[in-house]
């Protein structure tokens, strides 16, 4: 898959012709798969590439930073979603109140003038451009004019509501797990360069890798029975994993540590995916050493006993 981080870049591709869509694609979830696969039709049709539009950061963490979403994913993971669903190109705008100043007219025209597609498939709810002025009759008469067709994906819905990104974001918080992967198509998961650590957890025997959450959406602090993976899957595992604050040390920073039941592989600078299976206990605070390691000990025991069932 080409990725294309400028007009400039995509311009002096060869990727020409083929099917293109737009959108955040958080999570790349089962509604995106959806609009994925549709484009990927018309593409084959068309006999040209799928050519996927999306922007990095994402619009409300420019537009309204106070209001903007927690991710589902990192941008590093969602373009190996995207890769997996046969995109042949993404072009990754870096969004800017600059190009949200763009006028509708002139962001869809200079989107054609790049790529020359010959179909656009979008989003039930799409619109594009300054204040979202643009919407599909305004893409189906540049293309009455230069020559592409524009079809629009019905809504996906699934278990009685529309499959959206806010409406996983609301299950993850609510460490509804089985809601996730039904929406998501897979477990979720938190992947992150595996950070060094204070090594406390390997001073009590409980080895941990540990994930920098950052602005990723995220389930309530506490403990969680986890499988874990390296980024190319060559290497799996069960696990406990605590998301907290460390109260018990005074920790101020959220953090993901994953203890790897029955493996204690050196993981440091690599990236570990960390897939949530089903929460054990709630997050709080032991006197000293011996008692959190007496935790963790059963906590582990309970993991192992739901990874086994599960």
């Amino acid at each position: 898959m080409q990725i294309f981080h400028s007009w400039d870049e995509a311009r002096a591709s060869e990727i020409r012709g083929g099917a293109i869509t737009l959108g955040n694609f958080d999570g790349v979830h089962m509604g995106h798969e959806q609009v994925l696969a549709e484009t990927r039709g018309h593409a084959m049709n068309a006999d040209g590439p799928t050519i996927v539009v999306t922007f990095e950061p994402h619009p409300r963490a420019v537009l309204y930073p106070e209001e903007a979403p927690r991710r589902l994913c990192h941008l590093q993971e969602k373009l190996g979603y995207l890769e997996a669903e046969g995109v042949n190109a993404v072009l990754l705008l870096e969004f800017t109140k600059e190009l949200a100043g763009w006028p509708a007219e002139k962001f869809s025209s200079t989107l054609y003038e790049t790529f020359a597609f010959k179909h656009m498939h979008v989003g039930y709810d799409f619109a594009f451009g300054h204040d979202r002025e643009g919407h599909v009759d305004d893409l189906r008469n540049l293309g009455d004019e230069v020559g592409f067709n524009v079809t629009v994906a019905a809504a996906f819905e699934m278990m009685g509501a529309v499959v959206s990104s806010s409406r996983i974001r609301s299950a993850v918080e609510a460490a509804d797990f089985e809601l996730a992967k039904t929406l998501l198509g897979r477990d979720y998961s938190i992947a992150g360069k595996v950070l060094h650590g204070e090594k406390r957890g390997r001073e009590m025997n409980f080895p941990t890798a540990n994930v920098d959450v950052a602005d990723l959406a995220h389930p309530p602090v506490g403990i969680y029975a986890v499988r874990a993976n390296t980024r190319d899957r060559s290497k799996q595992w069960n696990g406990a994993a605590y998301l907290g604050y460390r109260p018990t040390f005074n920790g101020r920073t959220l953090l993901l540590e994953t203890h790897l039941l029955d493996d204690s592989p050196d993981l440091y600078d690599q990236c570990l995916n960390v897939s949530f299976i089903q929460r054990i206990r709630e997050d709080r605070k032991f006197t000293g050493h011996a008692d959190l390691a007496a935790q963790i000990a059963k906590d582990c025991d309970m993991a192992r006993q739901i990874l086994d069932a599960d």
